[in-house]
């Protein structure tokens, strides 16, 4: 008898690439995915163990399995099991299982081989080939590309290091092999990411980068856009600067979390920057390639976060102007470097700073929308909203469920990339209306060469 296996996945991209790969070897090996919950054999789910609001989520999630399978096993003859993986079950290892004893098992992050067994049985076999074979949970055109897991950088206020390890690149070949198996099967975007993406190659030796790796990606034919998330600064190298300018397939598009930009407070984080490198790097960014859309990060309340500081950060935010921006509040770690720096900074100080900062960026976004009414952008198409009888899509500075959404008048099929004239926008969203092939090209009229010469 099949088993059905639902999996429920929380966090980042990151976790959802590893919940797409388990998928994958799991039906290869028989098992009968499902996305309902209280119709699985296994509940499984996959947790995340970065901050505080992504932990109490991850624990509601396990808790409302747990009610779903006592709900069920008094009515099937095989009890359902809960399984709990990834982050917040590596991170707490030995603390989950005492807290939620009712969870049927618990295994930490990239768990494939003893998951599979676990769930499968002994005829169970893991391979890294697997991952050519998972099972999308994006639409069909895109697709995330894992090419890297773990971090070295010592930021004091993040955990990762602490369940994640060392960072490990992940072969070209294999990431190769991944993407062209993608690329066959429709995927038309990929999207880099790791913990840190610029970093990437840096622990394989010899001249693996990620320019390199993208000089290597831009070649697989039916790849038409890769886009990079999660870089550090201080990885940013020329290479890949020029990679960026001169591949046409790379997005002008780079996400490089700041965190913040007051020295004593880039210090304290352990970010290996100062001030000037940022300002220089950006400069040099946007000098080099041109019609780059620059996503950024930062954190309030950081501990010894003045109100001078603040102001500082503030006021390079309406100075540099980026095209993207979020704001995370300081959240307490334990584990963490920064879970004893003082003085700490109140939490409802922080909150207000960060909607300072994005009520700067409302603005400026919706300045940098209107400098795009007027101009022909190719756009792709992610869906349609029937009701509203619009397609729905991204630009080439825009990666799904961050950024800016493009509604769309006129026929295009989700997955085509077309032409589209920006008619309208506002902070957060633009409207266009898809441009013809041949509009705005005049027509050139041949005529009969005159034999005579009298042309």
């Amino acid at each position: 008898m099949k088993r059905k296996v639902a999996i429920i996945t929380l966090g980042c991209p990151k976790n959802q690439v590893d919940s797409e790969v388990l998928a994958g070897e799991l039906r290869r090996h028989g098992a009968v995915l499902t996305a309902d919950p209280e119709k699985a054999d296994d509940i499984c789910i996959n947790t995340c163990g970065f901050i505080r609001e992504a932990k109490q989520e991850s624990i509601d999630a396990i808790l409302e399995a747990v009610r779903i399978r006592d709900k069920a096993g008094r009515s099937r003859a095989v009890r359902p099991r809960v399984v709990v993986w990834g982050c917040l079950s590596e991170r707490y290892r030995d603390a989950l299982p005492l807290e939620i004893p009712e969870a049927d098992a618990y295994f930490g992050v990239e768990p494939f081989r003893a998951l599979g067994r676990y769930i499968i049985g002994t005829r169970y076999r893991w391979s890294e080939a697997g991952r050519c074979g998972r099972v999308l949970s994006t639409p069909p055109h895109t697709a995330y590309l894992k090419i890297a897991d773990g971090c070295d950088h010592a930021c004091s206020f993040c955990a990762i290091p602490l369940f994640k390890g060392k960072y490990r690149s992940r072969p070209q070949a294999g990431l190769v092999r991944e993407a062209e198996s993608l690329a066959a099967r429709g995927v038309k975007e990929l999207i880099l990411i790791a913990q840190d993406t610029t970093a990437y190659g840096r622990d394989l030796g010899g001249k693996a980068s990620l320019a390199r790796l993208l000089k290597r990606l831009v070649r697989i034919e039916g790849i038409e856009w890769i886009r990079i998330l999660y870089g550090h600064p201080a990885h940013v190298d020329d290479a890949l600067i020029d990679a960026m300018a001169a591949e046409p397939k790379v997005c002008k598009y780079l996400d490089l979390p700041l965190q913040h930009i007051s020295d004593p407070l880039l210090k304290a984080m352990g970010r290996g920057m100062t001030k000037a490198d940022v300002i220089r790097l950006i400069e040099n960014l946007r000098a080099l390639v041109p019609g780059l859309t620059l996503r950024t990060a930062f954190i309030t309340g950081f501990p010894g976060e003045t109100e001078t500081r603040f102001e500082e950060l503030a006021r390079f935010v309406r100075e540099v102007r980026f095209e993207r921006m979020g704001v995370f509040t300081f959240s307490l770690e334990e584990g963490t470097r920064a879970f004893a720096l003082r003085p700490a900074v109140p939490s409802a100080t922080a909150k207000r700073r960060a909607r300072v900062l994005m009520r700067i960026q409302k603005s400026l976004s919706a300045e940098y929308h209107r400098s795009l009414e007027g101009k022909v952008i190719p756009v792709l198409v992610d869906g349609t909203d029937r009701r509203r009888r619009l397609c729905v899509g991204r630009t080439p500075g825009d990666a799904p469920e961050i950024d800016a959404t493009v509604w769309v008048r006129g026929k295009a099929g989700p997955g085509r990339i077309v032409p589209v004239r920006i008619d309208g926008s506002s902070a957060y969203d633009l409207t266009g209306t898809v441009v013809p092939p041949a509009a705005g090209r005049p027509r050139r009229k041949h005529r009969r060469s005159d034999p005579a010469g009298r042309d």
